[in-house]
Order: C-alpha cells, then structure tokens, then sequence
C-alpha cells in the first residue's frame, strides 16, 4: 500500500514548528522517503531551477524553473529529474488553523521572471522566523504563509487560472469526504452530516465550485478509484465497491466517460510507469 506521511514523518527531529515547514532542496539530496507517496497535509512545492515531470494523481505534469505545484492531503504524488533540480518546499499542517483561503483548477501555477525576488524574499523570510519558538514568531510564520497564498492567488487571477473562494460549508463538506475517503458515500449522506439540505449543499458547490455536489462527489470518486487501481492489490469489482458503486458495468462506463479509458485499459497503461 501507499504510504501516508503525516506531519511529524515528514518534519526533522530539530523541526520547532509542528504546524509548518519550510525548506529549500535539490536533487541528489540522501532523503529516507518512500515514492510515490501521499501526505495528512498541504504542500506547495516551488522548483527554481531543473526539469522533470511530476505525477499527481496519475496525471503527470512538467517540472520547470518558477513553476509552484500545489499538493492536497491525500493526493498521491511522485516525480523524476532530468537535470539538477532546485527549489523550496513547503509544509502546512491542516489543524494550524492557516486558512488557505483558495484552491485551484490547475495544480501549478508559474511564476514570471518579474516576481521570483519578491517569492524568494518572503520564503526566506518564513525560514527565519522558524528559528524561533515564540507566540511572535507563529503569528508571523502563519502571516508570511497567508501572504505567499494571496500573492499565488493573485498571480492564478492573472494568469486567468480559475481560482476558488473558500466557503465555510464546502470546506466541511470537503473535510467531511477527506475524514474517510477509503469510503465514498452519497450526497445525501454528507448532507445529513452537515444538517443540511442536499439542495442547499448542491447550491453552494454550483456557485463555489462551478459543478453540482453529485460532480463533486463523482469527480472524487473516479480519483481514488485511478488510485485504487495503480497503487492497491484491489480487483475492480472491489474497487466498484469501495467507492460507492454498486455495478461494476455501470462503474466501468462512467470511469471511461471521465478518462477516456476502461478501468483495465486504464491499469495497464499507468502501471507500466511505476
């Protein structure tokens, strides 16, 4: 099975934050981490220098010079150099209480040329304050973080990469599914969890998300079933049952609708790469 790393995995023993990290890598670095992998908690990864390609979810993506990734709890994610690659990473634990304030439609977004001081002053920035353990130096490191996500917001707006507000009942909603996302459920279900009507949850995620709480939910379910597939010893009749499906023809049909592929054409394919 994929292995998850939760925070403390993933900090140094003289890390004096438990709720943040951040620190600049390259590679060729001897690091004792398992690939691919997932993570409880956020990360965005900003690769300064080198190429490669990274594989989220099973959709790989191109590693570039001041291109900044954006990793969610639970997405499974690998990637491979080409060249000497550089850049900074970042861990925010998902009980800091930092609201990040915004997702993306895409999982990068790149830099131009113009800002990379400014994105390098405030990293830099951020790693200082780490070397203290104070009330001050929190509230600073959670400042620095909040400003780094408006200014990647900002630069998503005017790169016209769709960008989306938080909202108090999408954010439970989507914690709700992360809380047991071995075992999707129905609308209805996390409705009834939420105290509200499925109408209401479908309203929000329509104006929020731009897509009904059903695509939502769908989109999540062909996601893990992609992870399911590739990274689990699960047959697709258990897979079927496992998010939600009750049909494995009908599961296999809406999977092909969503990728284009069937889910053993799909397996084959991608377990190829691994």
């Amino acid at each position: 099975m994929i292995k998850e790393y939760s925070m403390a995995d993933a900090l140094p023993d003289n890390a004096l934050s438990k709720s943040f990290f951040i620190r600049h890598f390259e590679s060729g670095e001897n690091v004792e981490i398992e690939w691919p992998h997932s993570h409880s908690f956020f990360s965005f990864v900003w690769f300064t220098h080198g190429s490669g390609f990274y594989v989220i979810d099973s959709e790989e993506y191109t590693i570039r010079p001041q291109r900044v990734f954006y990793v969610a709890p639970k997405q499974i994610h690998n990637w491979s150099f080409y060249d000497n690659v550089q850049g900074y990473i970042i861990f925010i634990d998902q009980l800091a209480g930092l609201d990040m304030n915004l997702s993306y439609s895409s999982p990068y977004i790149d830099i131009d040329n113009v800002d990379v001081s400014l994105h390098l002053s405030i990293l830099e920035d951020i790693k200082k304050e780490l070397l203290y353990k104070d009330d001050a130096s929190e509230e600073n490191i959670k400042a620095g973080l909040l400003y780094y996500s408006r200014l990647l917001y900002r630069i998503a707006k005017r790169k016209q990469i769709k960008t989306y507000q938080s909202n108090t009942l999408i954010e439970q909603f989507k914690e709700l599914i992360l809380s047991d996302y071995s075992k999707l459920d129905t609308i209805s279900h996390y409705a009834n969890k939420l105290n509200v009507r499925e109408e209401k949850l479908n309203e929000t995620c329509k104006k929020i998300l731009g897509i009904s709480s059903k695509q939502y939910l769908l989109n999540l379910k062909i996601t893990e079933a992609k992870r399911l597939l590739i990274y689990s010893d699960y047959n697709i009749s258990e897979i079927t049952y496992q998010i939600g499906f009750e049909d494995s023809s009908y599961f296999a049909r809406i999977f092909k609708k969503k990728t284009g592929l069937s889910p053993s054409a799909f397996l084959k394919k991608y377990r190829k790469q691994l």
